[in-house]
């Protein structure tokens, strides 16, 4: 019993501790600090997105799978509401981006590739607090979310005239 209390005892003194120092200050929250704490505590964070995303996410499959007429639409609307942030093969992010820390990931990388399309669904429908990911079910409707989904598969692929559209702004209508 006496073992108990002081495994308590300690696991509430490093709760203190840890509290203490959150609250003080001296972890910095500037968009432009890095460092090794910074490092450890992202990867922290980004761990608990992950299974976040996973315990949340959508089982569903995309209804939008193989139909390209949606696939070009998810390019339009990809390009008004992603681009800017995570670039695309060739196509490098907006300026402002490079200030975002953490920073969008690429979305061809096989990391967020290996993700299901639930739960990228889900990720672009609530976003993902204090990343600088907005949740875009405010201003988007499933269709249109699950064909981002959709042209988000294609990043990896995509052809030189998908390329162009990105970069001209051609959405093909």
């Amino acid at each position: 019993m006496k073992s108990v209390l002081i495994f308590l005892a300690s696991m509430l003194g490093a709760a203190l501790l840890a509290a203490a120092a959150a609250l003080s200050g001296v972890i910095s929250v500037a968009a432009n600090h890095y460092g090794s704490f910074d490092t450890r505590a992202d990867a922290v964070l980004n761990r608990v997105s992950r299974a976040s995303i996973r315990r949340h996410a959508s089982r569903a499959a995309n209804p939008f799978t193989g139909d390209r007429a949606a696939t070009d639409e998810g390019l339009a609307e990809f390009r008004e509401s992603c681009l800017n942030c995570h670039g695309a093969r060739a196509i490098a992010p907006a300026e402002f981006a490079a200030g975002l820390n953490p920073g969008a990931p690429g979305l061809d990388s096989p990391e967020i590739q290996a993700m299901s399309d639930g739960e990228l669904f889900w990720v672009v429908s609530h976003g993902i607090r204090a990343t600088g990911m907005p949740a875009f079910s405010g201003s988007k409707d499933d269709k249109q979310i699950w064909k981002i989904v959709a042209f988000t598969r294609r990043l990896p692929r995509l052809t030189e005239e998908e390329t162009k559209r990105l970069r001209a702004g051609d959405d093909g209508r």
